[in-house]
């Protein structure tokens, strides 16, 4: 089956994107790198073209994972493959992932999307009710219907694309083994959290605001229950509080909640949430 994967690019540590780059060149028929005005876009660039099957966009601004992908998903199409692949650059690709993920379900009805797991689990099947853009196998012409939700910039974009291709009668799916190395998030040591589980993934808190907002957005829109809701607003933000105190916990959560009740969404400097200390 035609496969070509689609990798989003900004600032890549280059030892681990030619990682990255070398595996999903092994494993697909074609790699589209689309670059968010990268700092070492040259070096990207040039990691491309050594390759060979692989052909670099840059969009010229960081204009956020999902706006990014849209363009991949359009360009991608020229090579008309059956399924895409969507990696971040920092996101591995174990050895066989993908024909071991094609072969797993490529007898089943109405597939529309699949994550590649990360744990160490089995490689049995289940239904994937939201999953992450990175790892995504995604039937191109489903892809193209679906992705991406650029007014999210970040978060929460893969939760939508994930509830629109259900909506579309297709089935969302994740396989249970290690088929990619990825990580969610930064590891950080949170005080009360880490003395009983270490070191912790860790978003700050600009990227706070983000998974509130759309959140929220998706809440109001019916695509995510409200449990779900509650407990990434919880889990996310107990360790902001925790880690960098009570202000810059609750910026980003009260901006996050008015900006999606009022509909105001696309991008928000980070700036805005970076706590500066007075001058004496």
């Amino acid at each position: 089956m035609g496969v070509v994967a689609v990798i989003v690019t900004h600032n890549p540590s280059l030892e681990r994107f030619r990682v990255v780059l070398g595996s999903a060149a092994k494993q697909t028929n074609h790699v589209v790198i689309i670059d968010n005005n990268s700092r070492n876009r040259d070096e990207v660039e040039d990691l491309c073209v050594g390759i060979g099957n692989c052909d670099f966009v840059e969009v010229g601004f960081n204009s956020g994972v999902a706006h990014a992908l849209r363009i991949g998903v359009g360009y991608a199409d020229k090579y008309r493959p059956e399924w895409l692949l969507f990696l971040d650059d920092d996101t591995v690709l174990m050895d066989g992932a993908v024909n071991k993920a094609l072969n797993i379900v490529g007898n089943l009805p109405r597939v529309g999307a699949v994550l590649l797991g990360s744990g160490d689990g089995d490689c049995r099947i289940y239904e994937a009710r939201y999953g992450l853009f990175s790892g995504t196998l995604i039937r191109a012409d489903v892809a193209v219907r679906v992705c991406c939700r650029d007014d999210f910039f970040l978060d929460q974009a893969d939760f939508d694309m994930y509830s629109r291709v259900r909506e579309l009668g297709y089935l969302t799916l994740v396989i249970g083994c290690r088929l990619i190395d990825h990580r969610l998030g930064v590891r950080r040591w949170v005080p009360l959290i880490s003395n009983r589980h270490g070191f912790v993934d860790y978003e700050p808190p600009w990227r706070y605001y983000y998974i509130v907002r759309n959140s929220t957005r998706l809440l109001i829109e019916g695509r995510m229950d409200f449990a779900y809701y509650l407990k990434q607003l919880i889990d996310w933000g107990v360790k902001i509080l925790l880690a960098d105190g009570l202000p810059a916990f609750i910026k980003p959560l009260g901006l996050g909640l008015a900006h999606a009740i009022l509909n105001e969404l696309g991008y928000m400097d980070k700036e805005v949430f970076t706590t500066r200390q007075k001058r004496p």
